[in-house]
């Protein structure tokens, strides 16, 4: 049993509501509506919201480790054989036999040639991406494990399937064997995406949600991403910090720094869970790789996903300051120009970065927590300028067997696709409605702060048409608001820390509806 009864700053939000108008979807949702949240509780809302949709996690991490597949694709192959009715046991054992029979292997490129070459064709399931050849009016792919490249396919499937042309996902593909008359021995035929629909979800997660207290919904939320929600291993304080980590994937060029030690998951979510985000695991690109090849004019990795993610950025060699000046530049107008080319993109930024020393420490000796940064970007007080929200990974606990979720979620891959369309919507005017922002904030300071706003709630409250103000509780509310106030205070303060002359010390507060009093924010660190 998890206590939600400690609201304390930066803790979920109660299970109940002191807003009558907050939904509710039954009355057994208002009878359990109380100060605390038992996994039990979580479980019979997930069943009654999504049914077959859900997937156990625990067995779809064994089943991911076992065939080397990221946790999106095995869970991917579990839920549709549980959508079939099958129980979990059965959707493991055909999920096994599909895996062990088609996915691809590169030692077996020759051996797929030899047997395609026999049968006409062969079935595989691999990592493909598309491109048009528009010399030849020919959609083509490149097939990630096998190594092939320029394999032609039908036009008509990469109009059906637009995410083939803007980074690809795992597909299950018949190879057909044609010979070298087309430059390629193979051609694609047949198709069948092994990820979720790329529309619709929202829907899904919008009516689902319904079925669910506000704190049930938020600790359902982390277990979909892979942690053991509500459990004494994350506790209400790391729970909401696993919810910020979501925000790149909900807002449009959202940009977040996270330090912490080794091993608490800070690259998990990025890596495994969503073929929406591309992990840079040394924390370097090229100037070419990021915004735009100048001399083909080929738009980078800001342009094909929705968050890039700099991994490992406090070992980043000195060569990092070549993408610094066009990393402002993007983060500032979401626009990057190299040459005569220019690229726009909607993008997300996040960097990781390993602190092997106490919080406490770093402040001490080093004087502020950009230090383990690269100089580059340590010193350079414009880029941090520009982050939304600096996350105190210190406080994540580091991850064992107990941290990792055991019962029924959402598969990854649903998940991502519905905070995918969330993208789209903006809930600012409507929070604006009932909070104001008090102290000395910059106009950065508060667009980072109601970006991190509308994330959360956007995540509390998914829906195509947005949420009324009035149905938001002032508990919800002074909740987001101070999470977004204080993951961009902790950049202030690094600010000043740095240049006192001209960044003062940040005095952050806010007000929740006309009650006139203000919340003073503060930092847990400091």
């Amino acid at each position: 049993m998890t206590s939600l009864t400690d609201q304390s700053p930066g803790h979920m939000p109660q299970s109940d509501s002191p807003d009558p108008r907050a939904r509710s979807s039954s009355d057994e949702k208002d009878e359990r509506s109380g100060g605390e949240v038992e996994s039990g509780d979580v479980d019979r809302a997930a069943k009654s919201a999504f049914g077959d949709w859900l997937v156990s996690k625990a067995r779809a991490r064994r089943f991911a480790g076992q065939h080397s597949v990221p946790h999106h694709l095995a869970e991917w192959v579990l839920s549709r054989y549980r959508a079939e009715g099958r129980s979990g046991r059965e959707a493991a054992r055909e999920a096994r036999k599909l895996l062990s029979e088609r996915l691809a292997k590169a030692e077996d490129i020759e051996l797929l040639k030899m047997e395609a070459s026999d049968e006409g064709a062969v079935r595989v399931i691999d990592e493909v991406e598309g491109t048009f050849d528009e010399r030849r009016d020919q959609a083509i792919l490149d097939f990630a494990e096998l190594g092939l490249t320029s394999v032609p396919v039908e036009k008509e499937t990469a109009q059906s399937y637009p995410r083939l042309l803007k980074g690809g996902f795992y597909a299950d593909v018949e190879l057909r064997y044609v010979g070298e008359e087309t430059g390629s021995s193979f051609r694609a035929a047949d198709l069948r995406p092994m990820t979720a629909p790329g529309t619709g979800l929202l829907e899904t997660l919008s009516a689902g949600r319904e079925h669910f207290t506000d704190a049930e919904w938020l600790y359902f939320l982390v277990r979909s991403v892979g942690f053991a929600s509500p459990s004494e291993n994350i506790p209400p304080r790391a729970a909401a910090l696993t919810l910020l980590r979501l925000l790149p994937l909900v807002e449009e060029r959202y940009s977040m720094l996270e330090l912490g030690p080794r091993q608490t998951g800070k690259s998990y979510l990025y890596e495994d869970l969503t073929p929406h985000a591309y992990l840079l695991s040394s924390g370097m690109a090229t100037e070419a790789q990021l915004f735009v090849h100048a001399g083909t004019g080929e738009a980078g990795l800001i342009a094909q996903y929705d968050t890039v993610c700099f991994d490992e950025i406090t070992t980043a060699s000195a060569a990092i300051e070549n993408i610094v000046s066009g990393l402002k530049g993007y983060l500032s107008s979401g626009a990057s120009r190299r040459g005569t080319e220019e690229v726009r993109g909607r993008a997300s930024v996040v960097m990781l970065g390993n602190i092997d020393r106490p919080v406490g420490e770093v402040l001490e000796e080093d004087g502020h927590l950009f230090s383990p940064l690269p100089d580059a970007l340590a010193e350079d007080t414009a880029v941090m300028d520009r982050m939304s929200a600096f996350l105190p990974g210190w406080e994540m606990p580091k991850l064992g067997p107990g941290h990792y979720a055991s019962g029924l979620a959402l598969p990854s891959d649903l998940l991502a696709e519905g905070v995918k369309e969330l993208r789209e919507r903006n809930y600012i005017p409507t929070l604006e409605q009932r909070i104001s922002l008090k102290g000395n904030l910059t106009g950065r300071d508060r667009r980072a702060a109601w970006q991190t706003m509308s994330g959360l709630v956007k995540l509390l409250y998914p829906s195509l048409d947005g949420i009324a103000p009035e149905e938001i509780s002032d508990e919800v509310l002074r909740w987001a608001a101070w999470l977004g106030l204080e993951m961009r205070l902790r950049v202030r303060s690094q600010q000043h820390r740095l240049q006192p002359d001209e960044f003062e010390e940040g005095e952050f507060g806010f007000q929740v509806g006309g009650d006139g009093r203000t919340v003073v924010v503060q930092l847990p660190e400091e």
